[in-house]
């Protein structure tokens, strides 16, 4: 760490979790406190290791103060070897040989010496080093740093106190193991091992399992990027790191990978593949961190010369960047690209700028989309008829965009779009039918029976026999065509009925007979030509019967209806004297009373006494009149009356 120290978590242990470690390190005043992820102290050691390969095998050189204090960590992240104050020649013949070294003493002041917390057993005892001399010393390191940054050897720049401890070392390797990952303890052991013999190489330990992680590998990748060809870094850029990015952690998205890309987005022979990785960023990123961290390089890229591929990736993902763009950058920023890219002629930045209507058509006004973006898709459409791909973005987008239009236009502008398209292509037939589907969902859209009836339905019905539709998509178009030939039926059928009312024939009539039916009519009041009713005289029985009933008045109210001195006393009301009586009833029942011997022997008397029984239909021929006649009752003057004048006096039911 820069300042002096690397610590770790507080002290991690075989799983890799935190544990509790009641030691405290001896951190210098200046140094900030800092807690390293897993995943960066597997690469910071795989970096040191990386480093010292390099030394002993490229450089012959022997670095022989391999400690905390000679590791530097970049803010991008990268751990770097420093502190060559002290190397030594590796043997010519063998790297692995030892050379003759100055030991540590207590002679020369400590800071023109080694750490001899750190230093090798063999520089001290046998004033000999070698390569595998910092193997030791880097075994220490990751010691170290899964012990609060303490080392194992405490020797306060003593050499006595140093051999001491040295001799307790298995011990306190023994003691440290459970604080670190499991993968690294066994070379852990050996890096500490007493005997320079049994020491691994730098080049074996960067091949064990620990190091075998593919995140912390495209970290090491991005870190020599600049040494790769544009063939290996768009390889790279497109697959092997979009594929690792959800397994490192989001810090080193911004600390390590961000500061890359960034860099690698000015050179335009790898922007398209650059922009795959910055696409999942923006994607995963908060809106906070996109407009600080991610914003300011975009708008760059958007105004400056792209190529094809680059372009396109943008169009491609558009909808992912309007996410988190303010509103009013989208107007300043975004949209352009998007208008210039519907004017481009190459087929490719057209067909990408097509699908990015439909995905960011929900940022888009009403106005824009009628102003702007349908007149550049009518462009496009006659530029490109005989491209199906064209033809079926351009087709989505107006499907998307239908309902922010008005039915002006779509009667003006779309629909002889929609005339023109050839219906060669199944998925093309589907894509027309889908519109005019929406179309008839509305009459918003002004899909008149006229125009079904006249433009449309001829252009699909001949699609009905197209050898290339499948069953789902001869459904759909079979569907739409009915649809189009119910609202054709209900709208005409309707249209004729109305006509037929205006015609003067009486078969206008027959149609619609049970609107007229009677059940259905309100008849109104009418009177019956010629009719006059007179008032009767009354009969000497129908005087006798008046009189039995004087006193209650229960008889001739019962009888007459009303009161004897009523105006129309005379009247026979029937229903009020027979509640109970049916329709099919043609016999007055009366109840007996006496006649006059006069009126029992008048024709159509009743000889035992009671009234005459007689029905409705009993008129004889010679009464039957016109239907001109004076249908009054005939005024009585004899004392009786006949049989005809009695039936006479019966209302009309």
């Amino acid at each position: 760490e820069a300042g002096g120290t690397i610590t770790g978590p507080p002290s991690t242990g075989a799983s890799g979790q935190h544990c509790p470690n009641s030691v405290a390190p001896n951190r210098p005043a200046h140094a900030k406190e800092y807690t390293f992820l897993d995943i960066e102290l597997k690469y910071g050691i795989l970096q040191i290791t990386e480093a010292l390969s390099f030394l002993h095998y490229s450089g012959q050189v022997i670095h022989k103060n391999v400690c905390p204090s000679s590791i530097l960590i970049t803010k991008k992240g990268t751990w770097k070897l420093a502190g060559f104050e002290f190397t030594e020649r590796t043997n010519e013949t063998d790297a692995t040989d030892p050379v003759p070294c100055q030991p540590w003493s207590t002679r020369a002041s400590k800071l023109v010496q080694p750490n001899l917390d750190y230093m090798a057993p063999e520089i001290q005892i046998n004033s000999s080093c070698s390569i595998l001399s910092d193997m030791f010393s880097l075994g220490m390191v990751i010691c170290a740093i899964f012990n609060q940054g303490r080392s194992l050897i405490q020797s306060g720049n003593s050499p006595s106190t140093y051999l001491k401890q040295m001799e307790l070392l298995d011990e306190a390797v023994h003691n440290i193991l459970p604080r670190i990952p499991i993968p690294l303890q066994e070379a852990t052991t050996r890096l500490l091992k007493k005997s320079p013999g049994a020491r691994p190489t730098a080049q074996l330990l960067t091949l064990i399992k620990y190091f075998s992680d593919p995140a912390v590998q495209a970290l090491q990748f991005l870190d020599v990027i600049n040494m790769k060809d544009p063939t290996q870094k768009t390889h790279y850029y497109r697959s092997t790191l979009r594929e690792v990015l959800p397994f490192i952690p989001r810090k080193l998205w911004w600390q390590h990978i961000w500061p890359n890309l960034q860099q690698e987005m000015r050179a335009d022979e790898v922007l398209a593949a650059v922009l795959q990785p910055a696409l999942t960023l923006v994607q995963e990123s908060s809106n906070s961190e996109y407009e600080a961290i991610i914003l300011p390089t975009f708008k760059t890229v958007f105004v400056a010369p792209k190529s094809i591929q680059a372009t396109v990736a943008l169009l491609e993902n558009l909808h992912i960047i309007l996410e988190k763009t303010p509103r009013d950058d989208i107007r300043t920023e975004v949209l352009p690209l998007l208008f210039n890219a519907l004017e481009s002629t190459t087929i490719q930045v057209q067909s990408a700028a097509l699908v990015a209507v439909t995905n960011v058509y929900d940022y888009l006004d009403d106005i824009t989309i009628k102003k702007l973006v349908l007149p550049k898709l009518k462009s496009v459409f006659e530029k490109n008829q005989s491209d199906l791909k064209i033809m079926g973005n351009v087709l989505q987008c107006v499907e998307r965009t239908l309902d922010k239009l008005d039915k002006s236009q779509i009667i003006d502008e779309v629909l002889p779009l929609l005339l023109e398209v050839r219906l060669t292509d199944p998925d093309i037939v589907v894509r027309v039918v889908n519109i005019y589907r929406i179309m008839l969902c509305d009459k918003k859209y002004g899909l008149t029976v006229n125009i079904m009836a006249t433009k449309v339905m001829p252009t699909l019905l001949p699609q009905t026999v197209n050898p290339s539709l499948n069953l789902e998509q001869f459904m759909i178009l079979l569907e739409v065509l009915q649809e189009m030939l119910d609202q054709i039926d209900r709208q005409q059928r309707n249209k004729l009925k109305l006509d037929n009312l205006s015609l003067p024939s009486p078969d206008r009539h027959r149609p619609l007979r049970h609107q007229f039916s009677s059940d259905n009519m309100n008849a109104q009041q009418f009177n019956i030509p010629n009719l006059r009713i007179d008032q009767r005289k009354t009969s000497s029985a129908e005087d006798m019967a008046r009189k039995n009933s004087t006193g209650s008045g229960a008889l001739g109210s019962w009888w007459f209806g009303g009161s004897p001195s009523s105006p129309d006393s005379n009247f026979l009301r029937v229903v009020n004297a027979f509640p109970n009586r049916r329709l099919s009833d043609n016999t007055l029942m009366t109840p007996k009373i006496r006649i006059a011997p006069s009126c029992a022997s008048s024709p159509g008397g009743t000889p035992g006494g009671g009234l005459p029984i007689r029905r409705h239909s009993s008129i004889g021929p010679q009464e039957r009149r016109g239907s001109n006649i004076n249908l009054s009752p005939p005024t009585v003057s004899s004392k009786c009356a006949g049989p005809q004048a009695q039936a006479s006096l019966l209302p009309l039911r």
